[in-house]
């Protein structure tokens, strides 16, 4: 399938490795919003050319179909609907605002699936810009909640993070994306808090 190959290239925190399969793919997606390779970490589609050299790049958009400023919004917007999903998984409420913005932003989308002797294939659809895009990693993302790899899929919580990474432990109890950066920040900061609280 040419727009399910994982990305088992991309950095991840605490040497993690990525999501098994292609819901490497989506991780990878979702992680667009945090540029860990950049000094300001900040995000990576900052642009409808950072958008076309993205989904390009991941074997999403094909043909010549050119993308404009609402298919970026639209991206992101689901993007952000994902991630809202990731961040529920790591026991915070659900932002409903931020899932029914993806479902709008999802409507009209394609994906095309193509029944073989080894299993399913999908097939993304030449010049159908973002909507075959968009369609391919949720159909890749509903697969995941059917086999039960989708829950294992977390946004860290840390401050000024939010990167999604794969719980690959036994009972899917990790939380931070890297205990020795998030997950030590957050205990120092609860140490200091306490601190200054027996202070007082």
């Amino acid at each position: 399938m040419s727009g399910e190959n994982p990305d088992t290239e991309a950095p991840q925190p605490g040497g993690r490795s990525p999501a098994p399969g292609g819901l490497a793919l989506v991780q990878a997606f979702m992680n667009t919003h945090f540029d860990l390779e950049a000094d300001d970490h900040g995000e990576r589609l900052v642009s409808v050319t950072a958008l076309t050299d993205w989904l390009t790049t991941h074997a999403l958009l094909r043909g010549q179909r050119s993308l404009h400023a609402a298919d970026l919004e639209r991206t992101i917007t689901v993007r952000e609907g994902l991630r809202a999903l990731a961040l529920a998984h790591n026991h915070h409420d659900v932002n409903d605002r931020a899932v029914d913005a993806m479902r709008r932003a999802s409507a009209g989308t394609r994906s095309e699936i193509h029944v073989e002797p080894d299993g399913p294939r999908l097939v993304i659809a030449v010049n159908a810009g973002v909507d075959a895009a968009i369609g391919a990693l949720l159909a890749i993302t509903a697969r995941a909640m059917i086999n039960d790899t989708w829950t294992r899929l977390k946004a860290c919580p840390g401050r000024d993070c939010g990167w999604t990474f794969y719980d690959h432990s036994r009972n899917q109890s990790a939380r931070w994306c890297s205990m020795k950066v998030c997950g030590d920040r957050q205990k120092a900061r609860a140490y200091y808090q306490r601190k200054a609280a027996h202070q007082d």
